[in-house]
């Protein structure tokens, strides 16, 4: 018996090994940990149901990310990528290839609605794409905000770099830092931004510095194993 279990925990040593090395695993391979739920958090994997996910849970591409009303769901990808998910939304990983020995690769997201924001990581700028109902979110930068309405119009704030945004009928434009971009699936409009989700002031992997609140704490309750 335990020689079996010792050699599983090997071979399952191996395997990330050869993720971490090799570009190829493109299909349900993991590729990124949960690192804050808020409130509670669910995940529906490739040919799987849905279910809770927890903290420290692994993530594998083509998994359907959502959490609830005032939930919020922070995951870090194997390319440092950061990704926090905020209230009442759906992200589903639709591919991530990655390949360290050039930092290059291949990454789409899907937000079907609500909030993300989205850090990028170790990947050149244009290995990323941001797809929605209404638009596609094409990454010349850092660290931006989606937000997706329940009719699928689209909004991006930047915070840092730059997204070119193309709606679905093709229209485009460049936004900036400081700048939010807008469509609705027909013309793509760009302002200096006025107000933006209060997820652009969250600290990823939880806000340690803020306010304690319930949702911190019944997190903490939520994430104790069985």
């Amino acid at each position: 018996g335990r020689s079996m279990h010792k050699g599983f925990g090997f071979a399952s040593a191996a395997i990330w090994g050869a993720l971490v090395l090799s570009p190829l695993y493109a299909t349900a391979e993991t590729v990124g940990q949960v690192a804050y739920v808020q409130v509670y958090g669910y995940e529906t994997p490739p040919q799987g149901a849905r279910e809770p996910i927890f903290l420290r849970d692994d993530v594998v591409t083509n998994t359907e990310l959502e959490t609830v009303i005032d939930g919020r769901l922070d995951v870090k990808f194997v390319d440092n990528t950061q990704l926090i998910v905020g209230s009442s939304s759906k992200v589903k990983v639709d591919r991530f290839v990655f390949d360290p020995s050039k930092s290059s690769g291949d990454v789409a997201l899907n937000v079907s609605k609500g909030l993300m924001r989205f850090v990028s990581g170790r990947m050149a700028s244009q290995s990323y794409k941001v797809r929605t109902p209404t638009a596609t979110l094409g990454v010349r930068g850092t660290d931006f905000v989606v937000a997706v309405a329940e009719d699928g119009s689209t909004t991006v704030s930047v915070i840092s770099g730059e997204v070119e945004m193309t709606s679905g009928s093709g229209d485009s434009g460049g936004v900036g830092a400081g700048s939010t971009g807008s469509t609705s699936g027909a013309s793509v409009s760009v302002s200096q931004t006025v107000s933006i989700p209060a997820i652009a002031a969250a600290s990823f992997g939880g806000d340690v510095d803020g306010p304690s609140d319930s949702g911190e704490a019944e997190s903490e309750s939520s994430s104790h194993g069985g």
